[in-house]
């Protein structure tokens, strides 16, 4: 027998239909995939909470939320939750609504108790909402933003009445007073910038007279000390002529215990050397009367003075 095109389209559609409703559950892990069990959480409020919403232990999903219903009086939410038969939930395991973020969607999360005893399928958790919610967590943020506002409120009064014609004139001459300000500094500045240099310019004379006056004094030093030479010379001299009269005088006291005085006066060239011995030292001494400049030189410039 002959099957007609239209049953075999209908034939197909239908497998292909069975084989969509297959692969959706299987992506959504259905229960009927895998091998799972039943719990029971009530809540007075559901909070957002959805079907297939996901169950998590530490961040790890183990189930899915299958059914969110109103409990028969209607004053609570009965959440249907599918957990994944290998995980074992101790007695006292607490499944509490909450967020990962404002945009994430609900989720459970299951925080084991320390109890050796396990639940059994069927058994209603312990419930608790972790009051996260997006209303719940702008709460303080809009408390927080009319504080700021009231804050904002009042600076923009301020700087409204800052702004009015009084208080523009005065910023106005406080500027002019701060731009004159400024003129009268860069003048200062500038003053003493000249009276730096003008101080400069009369360091460097004095340095200049005083290397001067050293100069000076060294030609002074070296005045004294040809005048301390020419004195020791003078001295020299001196002694040396003080030395010649007082052999000249040993002699004549020696002639005068020996009884020879007059045949020593008679003697020519004793009386010569003495007479000349004698004028020599006159000439001497009234020379050094006359001209002391001739035997000491001195002078505050350094220059000699010439002989007469």
């Amino acid at each position: 027998m002959k099957i007609p095109k239209e049953a075999k389209i209908g034939l197909f559609a239908f497998v292909m239909l069975i084989v969509l409703y297959w692969g959706i559950n299987f992506l959504n892990k259905n229960e009927r995939l895998q091998r799972t069990v039943t719990y029971y959480a009530v809540y007075s409020n559901a909070n957002g909470l959805q079907r297939k919403s996901p169950i998590m232990i530490n961040g790890v999903t183990v189930g899915s939320v299958s059914a969110v219903e109103l409990s028969s009086n209607r004053s609570e939410v009965v959440a249907t939750l599918q957990v994944s038969a290998q995980y074992k939930l101790p007695v006292g395991t607490t499944a509490t609504v909450s967020s990962g973020g404002i945009l994430d969607k609900k989720n459970i999360t299951l925080t084991l108790a320390g109890s050796s005893t396990f639940h059994k399928a069927n058994d209603t958790l312990k419930a608790s909402s972790a009051g996260s919610d997006l209303m719940s967590m702008a709460a303080p943020i809009a408390g927080k933003a009319d504080s700021l506002l009231a804050q904002l409120n009042s600076v923009a009064a301020a700087l409204q009445a800052m702004m009015s014609a009084q208080h523009q004139a005065y910023i106005a001459t406080s500027l002019s007073s701060i731009a004159s300000l400024s003129e009268n500094l860069n003048k200062a500045a500038t003053e003493l910038g000249n009276i730096a240099a003008e101080n400069h310019r009369g360091v460097n004379a004095m340095v200049s007279e005083l290397s001067e006056a050293s100069s000076n004094l060294n030609a002074i030093s070296g005045n004294l000390k040809n005048s301390n030479e020419e004195i020791t010379s003078l001295i020299k001299n001196t002694d040396a002529t003080f030395a010649n009269t007082q052999a000249l005088t040993a002699t004549l006291s020696r002639y005068v215990a020996q009884g020879t005085l007059l045949s020593a006066m008679q003697n020519d060239s004793l009386y010569v050397n003495l007479n000349r011995t004698v004028s020599s030292l006159n000439a001497l001494l009234t020379d050094l009367k006359s001209n002391p400049d001739s035997y000491v030189h001195f002078s505050m410039f350094g220059g000699k003075s010439k002989g007469k």
